[in-house]
């Protein structure tokens, strides 16, 4: 069994340990151990007296969870509460006129930047039926709606997915194969203009040939069809 470490959650606001309210610091905290995802496994040891940062323990089962956790939402790819969870410390730290980082002994693993961020602009949102293609590359998870990522050809990762347990099921016995996603989804325009997906919840999926475009085009031409050699020609000539 690995031991146990201290992970560390500096912040830079306007509250000293002295002077933080219980209520917002216990907010703060329950946003954090979302973020984490391992909160059974997270211990609060002490505040630091000089400003309002935070000492947890890590139980050492956990601490690659934690790390994993870190990359996952410096990428924008850890699961929607965790992200909602990001979101909301960086508005309380917005409302606080501060920031926060949060350490790994010395290595900074989550960064928040908090009121340093650049205002947000308020984007339009679209929400419509649709469907998604790509490569299946992740299903799992244990809540009601299981996460789902997808590959698409020559795209990058998506994530935000989710699918109910028994789809996630069936669809689990089609890992890294080529399938088409229909669903709700939530798209979000950039300030690039691009539009990005919010969330896309599942309701059915097929899976796609992921035969090489020549052989199927080989395959149409073999098809045995009564069509006339030149059947343009005959469709000009029924007219006149």
């Amino acid at each position: 069994m690995n031991k146990a470490r201290e992970i560390r959650w500096k912040i830079d606001a306007r509250f000293t340990a002295d002077t933080m309210p219980l209520d917002r610091l216990a907010e703060y905290l329950k946003h954090l151990a979302v973020i984490l995802g391992d909160a059974q496994h997270l211990h609060l040891i002490k505040m630091e007296n000089a400003s309002a940062n935070a000492i947890l323990r890590v139980d050492g089962d956990s601490i690659e969870h934690i790390r994993q956790r870190s990359g996952e939402v410096r990428r924008g790819l850890a699961p929607r509460e965790a992200m909602e969870s990001y979101r909301s410390i960086n508005i309380m730290l917005q409302e606080d006129n501060g920031s926060a980082k949060l350490f790994d002994g010395d290595a900074e693993i989550i960064p928040f930047p908090g009121g340093e961020a650049e205002p947000d602009v308020v984007a339009p949102i679209v929400q419509q039926q649709g469907h998604l293609d790509g490569e299946l590359i992740k299903v799992g998870g244990e809540k009601p709606w299981v996460p789902v990522q997808l590959l698409p050809m020559g795209g990058t990762r998506i994530s935000g997915c989710y699918a109910r347990k028994a789809l996630a099921k069936r669809m689990g016995n089609h890992l890294y194969e080529p399938v088409r996603l229909y669903g709700r989804g939530r798209w979000k325009r950039s300030q690039q203009g691009n539009w990005d997906i919010d969330g896309f919840w599942i309701d059915n999926f097929e899976t796609l040939s992921n035969e090489p475009l020549p052989n199927v085009i080989a395959n149409l031409r073999s098809i045995k069809t009564d069509w006339h050699p030149a059947p343009i020609a005959d469709i000009l000539n029924d007219e006149n």
